[in-house]
């Protein structure tokens, strides 16, 4: 029986190398791939483009854009930020990978408890991270979006304005009262159809800006459902310490958080999720591990303990470049909100100094003759610098979002902090002499029971 079932082990591979490959497209070769030629014919091609203002033809009422109508839906910042936050659906997956984790770790073996501890803990921060993201995202477009309501009123004030002007010079025309100069008919018309033609465009951006919001905050997309922002339009001109908020910064961001929980607490069992954490920086990072199989164990059972100290160091210039990044970022943030607070106030007194010259014009109008066009125009000037101020508020409120969302706070104000279980504990592998780091070992009160003696490298 047993010279049986030996003669079977012993045919059945001969057999199916004899037999070969059963697959008949492996017999067929590699195909070839469409190509198309690269032929083109030759010409003289000097001639002048299409007189496009002749040849297109009316075709009936174009159809407008949606837009509001009498009642909008009102929209804070609080509920925006903190919504879009809540309702990010990368996150709440996340999440869910952290609560199988969490399963794993309770009934699996202790190996694979290490792994699945880490994992939960770069998941949690993860999920903050991403929900830091969303948050800032929405508030950006929360932003803009009342900055071009708000120019949207400013742009009818003038083209209303604008239009007062065309009828005034029509009127003249027909009364055979030559306009003043530097008034012609072609050239209001002209600034008419350039203010049309920005209605146009904010109107579109008002759709984008809606509907994106609608997406981020967990609402169903209504392209006829419109957001009215309410918005505290005094601006914080209150100065920023940019090294303040860089500490504060460095101490609450997820993914230097991540970084540090790996390199404190990775041990040989738990070198897969180096791996992984490392391939973010680069794909071809992690990809180099040991075999599996008890020839290659015994071959190379010494080297695989060189590989703890390799991810040490790269987790070690990982967490280095991360924090230069992440110092830039913050850095960054803080001085554009100290150039935005100056465009402010450049703003603001352009406009001062136009209603000044307009109220001054109006006090001596019938003295130095003062034509009711330079007034108009005037007018037209000022809506122009009130939407100028508009946009240099927003940019400024932008730039306030972008610091929140660079320190990692947004996801933090609503409530979204991670839950760690690792957190205080430094022991690690990286922490003691055979990371070849040159750390010495803080002993941390760990929730797994891990208790490992320091020692200072010499």
């Amino acid at each position: 029986m047993q010279l049986r079932i030996l003669a079977i082990i012993a045919i059945l591979p001969l057999a199916a190398a004899l037999a070969g490959c059963a697959c008949p497209c492996a017999k067929c070769g590699v195909p070839r791939t469409p190509e198309a030629p690269c032929i083109h014919d030759l010409c003289d091609c000097n001639q002048a483009p299409p007189d496009l203002a002749s040849e297109i033809l009316p075709t009936g009422e174009l159809i407008p854009l949606p837009a509001p109508g009498e009642t909008y839906q009102l929209l804070d910042v609080a509920t925006c930020q903190c919504n879009a936050a809540t309702n990010d659906t990368v996150a709440n997956m996340v999440e869910l990978e952290r609560h199988w984790a969490q399963v794993i770790i309770q009934c699996d073996t202790k190996g694979v408890q290490e792994n699945y501890c880490l994992d939960r803990d770069l998941l949690s921060l993860h999920a903050c991270q991403i929900r830091n993201e969303s948050a800032a995202t929405a508030l950006k477009a929360f932003y803009q979006l009342a900055g071009l309501e708000a120019q949207h009123h400013y742009l009818l004030h003038a083209l209303n304005e604008t239009a007062t002007t065309l009828a005034r010079v029509d009127n003249m025309n027909e009364a055979g009262i030559e306009p003043p100069d530097g008034i012609d008919r072609t050239s209001v018309l002209k600034q008419i159809n350039q203010m049309e033609d920005q209605l146009t465009q904010m109107e579109y951006l008002r759709l984008q800006l809606n509907g994106q919001l609608q997406h981020l905050i967990g609402c169903p997309l209504n392209e006829n459902s419109f957001y009215w922002p309410q918005i505290d339009w005094h601006p914080d001109m209150s100065p920023v310490d940019a090294e303040l908020e860089l500490a504060m910064g460095l101490a609450n961001r997820q993914d230097l958080q991540g970084l540090e929980v790996l390199l404190c607490n990775l041990e040989r069992i738990s070198l897969p999720v180096a791996r992984g954490v490392l391939n973010y920086a680069d794909s071809t990072i992690g990809t180099v591990e040991p075999r599996e199989g008890i020839i290659h164990t015994l071959r190379c059972f010494h080297c695989y303990e060189h590989e703890v100290p390799v991810r040490c160091r790269q987790l070690g210039l990982f967490y280095d470049d991360t924090e230069s990044k992440a110092t830039a970022e913050i850095k960054g943030a803080v001085y554009k909100i100290g150039l935005q607070q100056h465009r402010v106030v450049i703003a603001q007194q352009t406009l001062l100094d136009l209603r000044d010259k307009l109220s001054a014009l109006n006090k001596t109008r019938d003295m130095d003759d003062v034509t009711v066009f330079h007034i108009s125009s005037l007018r037209v000037e000022i809506d122009e610098a009130e939407s100028q101020l508009i946009e240099q508020v927003i940019a400024l409120k932008l730039a306030q979002v972008e610091l929140k969302k660079a320190k990692g706070e947004l996801a933090n104000e609503c409530g979204y902090v991670p839950r760690l279980c690792l957190d205080g504990c430094c022991n690690g592998a990286c922490m003691r002499c055979e990371g070849g780091l040159g750390m010495g070992c803080q002993n941390g009160n760990c929730h797994r029971g891990l208790s490992k003696k320091s020692c200072q490298c010499e």
